[in-house]
């Protein structure tokens, strides 16, 4: 049995201009609930990474996804495009808006902009999420693609294993071969996509430093290995906070078995 992210990432594999069937930048990840919650997307522009933990909420809350839609290297842009499909889809607030890494910045920038212009914001999960980055280094082109590989292979819960020495091009074909031979082509498509918006993704995080204060409760989740953002994340918040650490490393905060107490954090706030 394929785990839940890789059936997410084959849904999405649908060459693009084939008219009405073609995926939308709202992707329904979880199918039951009676509230909603907003996975933002990830360095790469996908939303795939949050199946499982879409999967463990149903029943208590339905979350959709919101991918990105093109390279943007402007982080206002991205946010006002997110709450503006966010509003489209839950027109009414409360809102409840999560993100795992680059996709926590996302969550915490556009939960501010729903706030600011009069919305109500209930919770923000962040997991593993920066409240800083430092500067962007784009070049050479070669070993940012092996960075992008990567960073998909351990998203999967696969192991990295990226090959030195490859072309930017190499390095996706590669990737595609390696996560479905049978699929490559359509694949290699969607990767080509992905790693434009991974580049751009890292252009417009570079320097970003949290600041604010928001009204809502938040979940915190910190990795094993990676920096304690909680410090600084509590201070952004006026309700409750919630901390968990967990034992898995970056890319496991989503996997199972550390899945299973995000999961149950959120299901204690939305009680």
């Amino acid at each position: 049995m394929e785990d839940a992210q890789w059936q997410a990432l084959a849904a999405r594999l649908r060459p693009r201009g084939r008219g009405p069937a073609e995926p939308g930048p709202v992707v329904p990840l979880g199918r039951t609930g009676p509230v909603a919650a907003f996975a933002l997307p990830t360095m790469g522009g996908t939303v795939h990474e949050y199946a499982a933990l879409a999967g463990r909420l149903d029943g208590a809350c339905r979350v959709w996804g919101i991918e990105a839609d093109g390279p943007l290297t402007s982080l206002p842009v991205m946010v006002e495009r997110a709450a503006g499909l966010v509003r489209s889809t839950q027109p009414e607030g409360p809102y409840r808006l999560l993100g795992w890494a680059a996709g926590g910045v996302l969550a915490y920038e556009t939960a501010r902009l729903l706030e600011a212009d009069g919305a109500e914001v209930a919770l923000v999960v962040l997991v593993d999420a920066p409240s800083r980055t430092g500067r962007w280094r784009p070049d050479p082109a070669d070993d940012l693609a092996a960075m992008f590989a990567g960073d998909v292979l351990r998203g999967l819960g696969r192991p990295a294993g990226t090959v030195a020495g490859l072309s930017a091009a190499q390095q996706l074909s590669l990737l595609a071969d390696r996560l479905h031979p049978d699929r490559a082509g359509d694949l290699r498509a969607a990767l080509e996509r992905w790693y434009a918006v991974f580049v751009a993704h890292g252009a417009a995080l570079a320097g970003y430093r949290a600041e604010g204060l928001l009204g809502a409760a938040a979940v915190l989740v910190s990795a094993h290995g990676s920096q304690d953002w909680a410090p600084y994340w509590r201070a952004r918040f006026r309700g409750p906070v919630r901390e968990i650490s967990t034992t898995a490393g970056h890319y496991g905060c989503l996997h199972a078995p550390a899945v299973g107490a995000v999961a149950a954090a959120i299901r204690g706030f939305l009680r």
